[in-house]
């Protein structure tokens, strides 16, 4: 299920860097997500140019906090259930240590970021770039940074989008 997974995101994230010839359509289909369930899709491709993934309207992650992650949702309710989004994150947002309680997948397309688990550090933690794939493990502690004016990243979680600090864990 998982090179599934890997592969549908993978063809998403290589549209979303392409771009398409004057006048093409670029319509916005739901697509179910590797078989998660994740919406009943109709059977058109889908097709996202870069430009339209990185400039879409996004909403803070967490009413009240809007120095931290900002999503759009493209697929699903991040709420309830899986869901296929758009991150946004902006320089040094201040990521601490958390977990979250469902896995999720993340590819890097915007910016320069460093994410690290409860035994590492932003210092120690590789430089990721457009590209980078990262697997989190649910309820393991992780901390991520963007180091550049914004870092953009489709992510794919396994469930309702729940999220705790590290300690209550």
């Amino acid at each position: 299920m998982f090179k599934s997974v890997a592969c549908s995101i993978a063809a998403l994230c290589l549209a979303a860097c392409s771009t398409l010839p004057s006048g093409a359509d670029s319509r916005l289909v739901s697509q179910d997500v590797a078989g998660l369930g994740v919406v009943d899709a109709p059977d058109v491709m889908e097709i996202i140019p870069f430009d339209r993934a990185v400039n879409r309207d996004f909403r803070p992650l967490y009413e009240g906090y809007p120095e931290r992650p900002h999503l759009h949702t493209l697929d699903g309710d991040p709420d309830r259930g899986p869901s296929l989004t758009l991150f946004r994150y902006s320089r040094n947002y201040g990521g601490n240590l958390h977990y979250h309680t469902h896995s999720y997948r993340l590819w890097l397309i915007e910016g320069e970021m460093k994410h690290w688990d409860a035994n590492g550090s932003e210092a120690r933690a590789a430089l990721l770039r457009p590209g980078a794939y990262i697997y989190q493990p649910a309820n393991q502690a992780h901390a991520a940074n963007c180091l550049t004016e914004r870092c953009t990243a489709y992510v794919l979680f396994d469930g309702p989008i729940e999220t705790g600090p590290a300690g209550d864990h």
